[in-house]
């Protein structure tokens, strides 16, 4: 059965227990999205939040960007964190101090969650859209610098290789 509850779980895999060694439920509202350091937890949230959670020292730290976030991930660096929000933008976070570094725009995000992410060299984001592009942004400047039609629908998730210049995406017209 499937409950709302606002809350990250973690297991242990090792140990085959359905018990959660873990729960973290100071979230206002659904958990979209979540990415893992080697000690932390990355998790955004309907509410506009993505916090972050240090496992090994006990921290939160919350970065309120009041819009709702479906997706974060981080960059190669692991030094920021990029999520989307609802409101069509991409916001790049400098993960020490919060501080929102850039913002990327052009793409429709307003009823879908869709993944975003950057390139393996970290000079470009990428990102889904519900008109069924997928579009690069320079890095630094913002501007988008390619875009084309990948699916005739919603592109939902886009990932990128780690090392190739390729990448993979889906759709909701289940391609």
């Amino acid at each position: 059965m499937w409950r709302y509850d606002q809350s990250v779980r973690a297991w242990d895999c090792r140990s085959h227990s359905t018990e959660p060694i873990q729960i973290i439920d100071t979230f206002q509202d659904s958990v979209m999205s979540v990415c893992l350091t080697k000690s932390e937890i990355i998790a955004g949230n309907v509410d506009g939040t993505v916090r972050t959670f240090d496992i090994q020292i006990g921290r939160e730290l919350v970065d309120d960007l009041k819009q709702p976030v479906n997706c974060v991930s981080l960059s190669n660096d692991t030094n920021c964190i990029l999520a989307s929000c609802l409101d069509s933008t991409l916001r790049l976070l400098d993960r020490s101090s919060g501080e929102l570094l850039q913002e990327y725009k052009g793409h429709t995000c307003k009823s879908f969650k869709m993944d975003c992410c950057l390139t393996n060299s970290d000079a470009h984001v990428t990102s889904g859209s519900e008109d069924g592009f997928i579009y690069f942004w320079d890095l630094v400047d913002a501007s988008v610098v390619s875009k084309f039609r990948a699916h005739a629908s919603v592109v939902t998730s886009v990932s990128y290789h780690p090392k190739d210049s390729c990448m993979i995406t889906s759709s909701v017209d289940g391609k």
